[in-house]
């Protein structure tokens, strides 16, 4: 699949996502519906918030030339939307359930924090393996 098939595939997934969050929003009533109705609130939600995310991370990527093969360019961008969409749901969850707390947010903030750490220092420790004259 071309990059460019591959955009244009993602950005109809997208609005699909967002057109089915908008329906789960608009037709289910969370009291009737239970955990079901929850369930879909944020898993349509957090699709849509990924490709959302996702897609604008290429396209910043790609604004800004950076260097790189696209495919490396958007599994960062799919990495950061990740985290970024698990740092969103999780401040719902916690805001619903009346855990958020600044203390609890700011260990939100450590792991995702720490998680990103992880993967690019093993990015640059890859990059210095497979070139070891660069600088």
């Amino acid at each position: 699949m071309s990059f460019r098939k591959y955009l244009i595939l993602m950005t109809l997934s997208t609005l699909a996502a967002w057109s089915a969050w908008f329906v789960v929003l608009n037709a289910v009533d969370p009291v009737a519906a239970g955990w079901l109705g929850l369930l879909l609130f944020y898993a349509t939600l957090a699709i849509a918030l990924f490709g959302s995310l996702a897609l604008l991370g290429i396209a910043v990527r790609f604004w800004s030339k950076q260097k790189g093969l696209p495919v490396r360019v958007t599994l960062r961008a799919f990495r950061q939307a990740l985290l970024l969409t698990s740092l969103f749901i999780v401040s719902l969850l916690l805001l619903s359930q009346g855990w958020f707390r600044w203390w609890t947010m700011f260990l939100v903030l450590l792991i995702v924090g720490l998680i990103e750490l992880t993967f690019v220092s093993s990015d640059r420790t890859l990059e210095h393996k497979n070139y070891p004259n660069s600088t």
